[in-house]
């Protein structure tokens, strides 16, 4: 029994004391969800703050600011002249970049207060907006959920259907320092509403490189390897000219329940050989075409005909911005180690250079339950 009491009167110690600790009232508090960061059309940073009011007297739930400062801690004294309460970033959960911002190859430095500060999550979901930050910010449908948590829900859904990255912080930050890949981010756009566009690829130190929209990046996460709970496709089965009506009778949408690419490497004649090698397991869930058009044999040729041309075509558009978001350089090193040091600090070049090869292999499951 007496081994016991020490450890009983430590606990009771960390419990007193965990509550006594001086705590600011919620209400005192501003607790920042979403952290933007744009540029203005005379290239002045502009930086946005989305907060919960928390006063009882409050006709609205939420308040957005939208302010000059010279880096991301300065907005922060601009922010606390602005706000009622004193401004916390323990709760921030989706960091906005604009366009413009991207768009400049030493914009990642002024994030460096972000990986500083131990306030800051590094599950918070780094997010690109094509347009102006300040028309995602004061958006505010009464129809959707708080902005910051619809903005996670539809990242987060599209993940879980290989459509997006999570893109946090965490990876982010990664992917810059890497050099055998190039980061990728999620992107937004607010048109009528507010939706999910697609991904944005970066060069190396995180310069805008190019966008992707969801299909592609669908098609990228499949070359990845990075399948989630399901991915849904829709290709054209023949040629558009032969579409006659309005109906798209020339589509088939398909999804995959097992999927996974194989990657082989090799080095010869001064290049990197990459042969990516794509198998699936499908199910027909749509096909507008009628059944007897084409035979079912003839039906997996020309997916795989379609889906190869598909995939050629991104790496095509990937490698001509010399770029790796797939992580081929990954590959490179780990099996041709001594050639890829040799071009590490170049390696986008060196992947455009490269000879990529890719074949897809579709097998059906199931053509549907009605014939």
């Amino acid at each position: 029994m007496k081994r016991w009491v020490p450890v009983l009167v430590s606990i009771l110690l960390v419990f007193l004391l965990s509550s006594c600790g001086s705590k600011a009232p919620l209400e005192d508090l501003t607790l920042a969800l979403i952290l933007g960061v744009d540029l203005d059309d005379k290239n002045n940073l502009t930086f946005y703050e989305l907060n919960p009011v928390f006063s009882k007297g409050a006709k609205k739930g939420l308040e957005a600011y939208g302010v000059r400062a010279k880096t991301i801690r300065d907005s922060r004294r601009v922010f606390d002249s602005l706000t009622t309460g004193e401004v916390t970033a323990g709760k921030i959960q989706v960091l906005l970049v604009g366009e413009r911002v991207l768009e400049q190859a030493d914009w990642f430095s002024i994030l460096d207060t972000v990986y500083r500060n131990p306030n800051f999550s590094m599950n918070t979901r780094v997010v690109a907006v094509k347009g102006p930050v300040s028309d995602v910010i004061f958006y505010n449908p009464s129809a959707k959920p708080e902005l910051s948590l619809h903005i996670k829900a539809v990242i987060d859904k599209s993940y879980d259907r290989t459509r997006a990255v999570k893109g946090t912080l965490q990876e982010l930050h990664r992917e810059v320092y890497e050099k055998g890949i190039t980061p990728i981010i999620s992107e937004m756009k607010k048109g009528k509403k507010l939706e999910y566009s697609g991904m944005t690829l970066l060069y190396n130190k995180g310069k805008y490189a190019a966008s992707l929209d969801v299909p592609e990046s669908t098609l990228l996460l499949v070359l990845k390897n990075e399948k989630r709970r399901e991915v849904n496709l829709t290709i054209p089965i023949f040629p558009i000219e032969k579409e006659k009506n309005i109906f798209h009778k020339n589509e088939m949408s398909f999804q995959a329940s097992r999927l996974k690419t194989k990657i082989k490497t090799s080095y010869k004649k001064d290049t990197f050989h990459f042969d990516m090698k794509v198998n699936m397991t499908v199910n027909i869930m749509e096909r507008i075409f009628p059944e007897d058009e084409v035979k079912k044999a003839e039906l997996v040729k020309l997916m795989e005909k379609e889906l190869q041309k598909q995939f050629t075509d991104l790496i095509k558009k990937i490698q001509k911005k010399k770029i790796d978001p797939i992580g081929l350089g990954l590959y490179a090193r780990a099996y041709h180690y001594e050639q890829f040091k040799k071009v590490d600090n170049d390696w986008g070049k060196a992947l455009a250079e490269s000879d990529i090869k890719v074949s897809v292999n579709v097998k059906v499951n199931a053509y549907g339950a009605v014939k």
